[in-house]
């Protein structure tokens, strides 16, 4: 059981994205949270992966300040760490060379790394990796700087997001998933509680050892892209994302059980509704918090979830295109029902002629296919999507 205050989430007054301010409000942040103890040593591989939804300027508020990500990077290197700035830009854009290049140049992150001494990471690519303990997801496509580094450090911006209404530490993480794959799981997992559960499993296989929230100014609206700035004026810290999201509502006058991903690792007992297993440090929350954060036009109100922006359902219907599809050899199934078990959408059944999946409730997780032991379930796209692959696949 969790015990009150074991998640600590430092809260720190930042005005500006002035370098010695967010400096000295990044430090101060941390240092509250390694009260008890440090949690990036000298002499490791880092991977600090920002929010870099697309190559935009810092005044836009749709990526981690350039400041806040240098004040990261500073702080890692002064330890002797070796850091990698590295992320998959938003759903539907290539992971490519030259998308990276200008994300980053974009971004301002070319000239964080110049300054800093950080690399930035051109390796466009990926492995599988499985979860065994996920609830929603057995396994994960990653980019190959989370595969490879000693510890992940989280630099986030504060945003509302017309899909998961905000968008913090833990919706960061999907960035980790490469290019064209996030479509993808966005088909797979269309209903909102279905990408809450993805997003939390991702988080508990990653498990980021530093959580970072640049919400000087961050987005309301409809963000994560086409929201307004809007101050907030804080830097927060802390090792849970969920903690951290939990006090980002309080800042935005958001209801945290309204948030999907909290919503679910409430359920999961990852974290407590009442917010009593968080201790916050550094200044009162109440001094920051924005009265009418204006919240995405897709809210539909208390209880009443997310509205879709098409922009979405394209994603949707992309990856139900490009997504592999689960078949059945008839000959190797051996009817053990291990697949019908295990599908979480209710698309399989058994009959006397071997397992049938229902296409049209297939959420494209795969669980069958990690399951079955008699290699009956096999994976292949269909030619719409063979052809899609042809076209954008790198």
């Amino acid at each position: 059981m969790l015990q009150s205050g074991e998640h600590i989430v430092a809260v720190v007054g930042c005005g500006s994205y002035g370098h010695d301010e967010v400096a000295s409000a990044l430090k101060k942040a941390v240092d509250l949270v390694e009260e008890s103890g440090a949690v990036v040593t000298g002499g490791e591989r880092i991977l600090l992966k920002p929010n870099l939804l697309q190559g935009m300027p810092p005044q836009q508020c749709v990526n981690t300040h350039p400041e806040v990500l240098a004040a990261v990077a500073d702080l890692l290197i002064s330890r002797g760490c070796r850091v990698t700035i590295a992320d998959s830009p938003g759903g539907g854009i290539r992971y490519t060379v030259r998308n990276l290049k200008k994300a980053y140049e974009g971004a301002g992150y070319d000239r964080v790394a110049s300054d800093t001494g950080a690399d930035l990471n051109y390796d466009t690519g990926f492995e599988v990796r499985s979860f065994p303990d996920g609830r929603v997801v057995k396994q994960f496509p990653l980019i190959s700087p989370a595969l490879t580094a000693d510890g992940i450090v989280v630099a986030s911006k504060a945003k509302t997001h017309i899909l998961t209404l905000i968008t913090g530490s833990a919706k960061n993480l999907f960035g980790l998933i490469p290019g064209l794959e996030k479509p993808l799981f966005h088909s797979r997992f269309h209903d909102p509680a279905l990408f809450a559960g993805m997003i939390v499993d991702l988080n508990e296989m990653v498990k980021p050892r530093l959580q970072i929230i640049d919400a000087v100014t961050g987005m309301e609206g409809d963000g994560p892209t086409s929201g307004t700035p809007r101050k907030i004026g804080v830097i927060l810290a802390g090792t849970n994302a969920f903690a951290l999201d939990m006090v980002l509502c309080r800042l935005m006058s958001i209801d945290p059980s309204e948030v999907p991903v909290l919503a679910e690792a409430i359920k999961r007992g990852l974290i407590k509704d009442d917010m009593s297993d968080i201790l916050v440090k550094g200044d009162p929350v109440e001094w920051y918090i924005v009265e009418g954060y204006r919240k995405p036009s897709t809210y539909l109100g208390k209880g009443k979830g997310m509205q879709k922006k098409f922009i979405f359902r394209a994603l949707h219907h992309l990856g139900k295109i490009y997504a592999l599809r689960p078949s059945v050899d008839r000959e190797a199934c051996t009817r053990c029902g291990k697949c019908q078990v295990i599908c979480p959408g209710g698309a399989i059944r058994i009959s006397s002629a071997g397992a049938h999946i229902d296409l049209s409730k297939c959420i494209r997780c795969y669980c069958c296919h990690e399951m079955c032991t008699s290699d009956a379930i096999r994976l292949k796209r269909g030619i719409a999507g063979q052809l899609l692959h042809k076209i954008v696949g790198d």
